[in-house]
């Protein structure tokens, strides 16, 4: 059963991205079945010899004080919902502490910002690692539900970021192109069939699949629309996103998978490509629930 994203942390790292992130969590609180956001932002840059802090005691105490006035004059200002909200400064690492209160909060989506020029180390840091769902919001995007498109391998996880979507867009009339990415086996030679014949054959594979995969969907008020890619350099992800950008799409979501379910949490290596290069469209990397054994092990380790 996949449940609404009721708890959700965004991340602000007070430069001129917070106010986007702080408007793009009201629009998606508003069909998220949302009931608190919690507003978070890490001082990380906070370093001071001890014997600084012996004889200025309550530096840090006003500093967080400061950055939480700051912060909530953004929500009065930009935050437009009528939805609890919470405020949370900490000092400290940013993956540690973004980790550590998704734990807290047991939230259920963080929301990162990610600079249009980055390296996005600390979207693929937290994507490892997350307890929970994850939203990259590139800078200057505005979050809408019109055109979503999944990348469909037929596993549990493409599957459940299908149902997560149209739980999402429940109520909306969202395009939801599915995406399956196929590709020729060198074997093909030992069939009898030319490279292009055999193309056809996995095209109509993957066709069949997608029908089947439509046809299970709960769909309400959703289209939902397969779109089938021959991969022939073994470049899955610049498809996926070639792809996306084509069709001009709202946002891009993709299943995230556990190494073991007892251990800390990673994610596959192309959705972890698909966080590193793509900084135009929006993307949220679904967590399988309950995979979330290990996080303790994981912060200890950080």
């Amino acid at each position: 059963m996949i449940a609404p994203l009721r708890n959700i942390i965004v991340c602000l790292d007070h430069t001129n991205m917070d106010q986007g992130l702080i408007e793009n969590a009201c629009t998606l609180s508003k069909i998220a079945g949302t009931t608190q956001i919690t507003f978070l932002n890490i001082i990380k840059d906070f370093n001071l010899p001890d014997t600084v802090i012996k004889e200025f005691p309550d530096l840090l105490d006003k500093a967080l004080e400061e950055r939480r006035n700051e912060i909530h004059g953004l929500i009065e200002k930009h935050f437009k919902c009528d939805i609890q909200t919470k405020i949370d400064v900490r000092q400290g690492g940013e993956t540690k502490e973004i980790l550590k209160a998704a734990n807290d909060f047991k939230s259920d989506l963080i929301i990162l910002g990610r600079k249009k020029v980055s390296d996005s180390v600390l979207s693929t840091r937290i994507a490892r690692r997350s307890p929970c769902n994850l939203l990259v919001i590139p800078e200057g995007s505005k979050l809408k539900f019109d055109k979503i498109f999944i990348p469909v391998d037929f596993s549990d996880y493409s599957s459940l970021s299908l149902k997560r979507t149209l739980l999402l867009t429940k109520d909306l009339k969202s395009k939801i192109y599915l995406q399956n990415v196929y590709n020729v086996p060198s074997s093909y030679r030992y069939s009898g069939k030319t490279y292009e014949e055999f193309a056809e054959i996995m095209k109509g594979h993957g066709n069949k699949d997608l029908e089947i995969l439509i046809k299970k969907a709960e769909v309400q008020s959703q289209e939902l629309l397969p779109v089938t890619t021959l991969d022939e350099n073994g470049k899955v992800i610049d498809l996926i996103i070639d792809t996306a950008s084509k069709k001009k799409v709202d946002m891009i979501v993709m299943g995230a998978k556990g190494r073991t379910a007892t251990s800390a949490i990673f994610i596959g290596s192309k959705s972890e490509r698909m966080i590193r290069i793509n900084d135009s469209i929006p993307l949220m990397i679904i967590r399988k629930k309950g995979a979330v054994a290990g996080i303790l092990e994981t912060l200890k380790d950080l």
